[in-house]
Order: structure tokens, then sequence, then C-alpha cells
């Protein structure tokens, strides 16, 4: 017993590196006005810059404090949007750029969707019961997104955002189990973002009105 506890000891003042794992977690629940997709084509353009979606998190308390969490969230968040733009339009096309007006032309493309990732903010803090450690994290994302139609007039410009947050319960080896705590957290958190994200596309007029769709009375 006394050896656990110096072992634990050594854990919790010289701490360690554990890798959060994150996943694609698309909208699920989108609360539309319309039943069906909009046709497309429509061009997807993702853009983040490495620094706002790979971060190393500290704990926020004492406890813990020598451990730390890397994040990389880069593919997993700009994979959700995808996935959740495809539940919107039959037709997306993601591009690295926005298209020019002739390549929209040539193409035929209805529209484009610009979506940037303004803020990726993952936290975690743990608290101590007499023989457990426990703990809590919490994630907020937030996207500007730009939608043009196919002569390049914007039809919204709007900003959406989610945050939750997780419990961990019992946090075992020695506070690795923070990052099961922050990889909920943020799964959470993208999910709740696209639902906004898809709410806020799917239930504009002047978007649908663009892509031909009229509203189901």
């Amino acid at each position: 017993m006394r050896t656990m506890i110096i072992i634990g000891s050594i854990f919790f003042l010289f701490g360690c590196s554990h890798t959060v794992l994150t996943t694609i977690s698309p909208a699920v629940n989108i609360d539309s006005s319309y039943d069906q997709k909009m046709k497309g084509p429509v061009v997807l353009v993702i853009e983040y810059d490495l620094k706002a979606v790979n971060h190393e998190v500290k704990p926020s308390t004492h406890i813990c404090s020598a451990h730390s969490y890397p994040i990389m969230l880069g593919n997993d968040l700009a994979s959700s949007i995808k996935a959740t733009t495809d539940a919107i339009f039959e037709q997306v096309v993601e591009q690295s750029a926005l298209p020019t007006r002739d390549e929209m032309q040539e193409k035929d493309i209805q529209g484009t969707i610009y979506v940037r990732i303004n803020r990726f903010h993952p936290a975690i803090s743990f608290s101590r019961g007499v023989w457990e450690t426990y703990g809590m994290a919490s994630c907020d994302i937030v996207l500007d997104v730009t939608v043009t139609d196919s002569g390049n007039k914007d039809l919204l410009v709007t900003t959406v955002e989610g945050t939750t947050m997780a419990e961990g319960g019992r946090v075992h080896a020695f506070c690795g189990g923070g990052a099961n705590i922050l990889s909920n957290a943020i799964s959470q958190g993208i999910r709740e973002t696209m639902e906004r994200y898809a709410e806020r596309v799917s239930n504009s007029d002047k978007i649908r009105k663009a892509f031909g769709v009229k509203r189901e009375d």
C-alpha cells in the first residue's frame, strides 16, 4: 500500500503526457423546416490555423497539474463539417480555396460555403475525494460561416457555437483518465456545433430560394 502511494505521488508530481483521441461527430438531429436536401453542387471550403485546433491542455487545478493532454482536432472537425454539409446538400465539392467565377460557370456550381474555425477551447479540472480523483472537462467551438450564391452574393453570414461539459467519475492510471473525459467533451462539442451549423444553413430561406427549394407547408 505504501509503495502504491509513493508511486502515485511520483506521477502526480512529475506527470506525463496523455494523448486525447478525437472522433468524427457530424450532426445527428437536425431541426429543419424542410424535408429535402438542396441539390447543389456547392463548394465547401474549410479553413483553420493549426495553432487554433492543436492544443496541449494543462489542468486548471493543482491536482494533476504536472500532466498534459495533447489534442490534434483539425482533421476530425473538418470531416465532421463535410459530413454535416453532405446531410444538407446532395452534391458537395470540398476544395482548398473558393472557386473563381469562371470555375463556377464551367462546373455549374450553384454556391459556396466558407467555414472558418474561429475558436477551439478545451479545458479540464480535477477534484480529489478521500480515495479517488475525479475529473471534469469542457469544450467550446466557434465557427464563422459564409454562404454565397452562384453570383457570389452573400446569402448567410453567421457564427455558430457549441459548448459542452463532461464528467469523468474516477480518474484511473494516475490522471491518464483525463484524456477520455476530454475526448467525450470534445466529441459532444463537435456534435452540438454541427447541429447549430446544420440548422442555421438548412433553415435559411435565402439559401433554399437560391437553390430552388420551397418550404414545405
